[in-house]
């Protein structure tokens, strides 16, 4: 047999007590968690949906929208993240050097940043397609690319904490407060080794 040694009844009720204020704060956090991927799925999403309806808008060197006044490469990609109230660097050298980016990793997702070389940038849309303003003459159009021929990626990039609006204090927020009450629980509950009864 298992000889229990019970904690002694003050801090017992102390630990309900805590567990109480506790449980709607676990239900707090899921629900904000939920929320918040979605917002950080959508606003990357969104960026991609806004960009694919400039389909057939001119290319424009140094165009930056809107679709009368045509886009470059880069002008297409910083105004769809700013549709979505990012602000990213103008220029693709510029994009490679910033802090805002940072690399994709696992399989690209719509919205994410494809370059080729340092001077063109590009919306991943699906395998092997890409979102781009591609050269004077052209218009805004989704291509191809295919493994082995001379226009490959050299890099997928996603821009950082893209998707983290208004729901990402709410989320600090609510994990603060579950640690805060985390530790006060630890804090007041005694640990007891227990041994099998001889």
């Amino acid at each position: 047999r298992w000889h229990r040694v019970p904690a002694p009844a003050p801090t017992a009720q102390k630990i309900r007590f805590l567990a109480r204020l506790a449980l709607p704060l676990v239900a707090a956090v899921t629900a904000v968690g939920m929320i918040a991927a979605a917002a950080s799925a959508n606003r990357r999403q969104d960026a991609m949906s806004w960009a694919l309806r400039q389909i057939g808008c001119p290319y424009v060197y140094g165009g930056t929208g809107p679709c009368g006044n045509g886009y470059d490469c880069s002008g297409l990609v910083v105004a769809a993240y700013a549709k979505v109230g990012m602000d990213l660097p103008r220029t693709t050298y510029e994009m490679l050097a910033s802090h805002a980016l940072k690399p994709q990793t696992g399989h690209p997702k719509p919205g994410n940043l494809v370059f080729f070389g340092s001077g063109h940038v590009t919306l991943y849309y699906w395998r092997h397609v890409v979102l781009q303003a591609p050269e004077p003459g052209e218009n805004v159009q989704l291509t191809r690319w295919y493994p082995g021929s001379d226009w490959v990626p050299t890099a997928y990039l996603k821009v950082r904490d893209a998707g983290n609006g208004t729901m990402r204090g709410l989320a600090k927020w609510a994990h603060r407060m579950m640690a805060r009450y985390h530790l006060r629980i630890h804090n007041n509950t005694n640990l007891r080794d227990v041994f099998p009864r001889k």
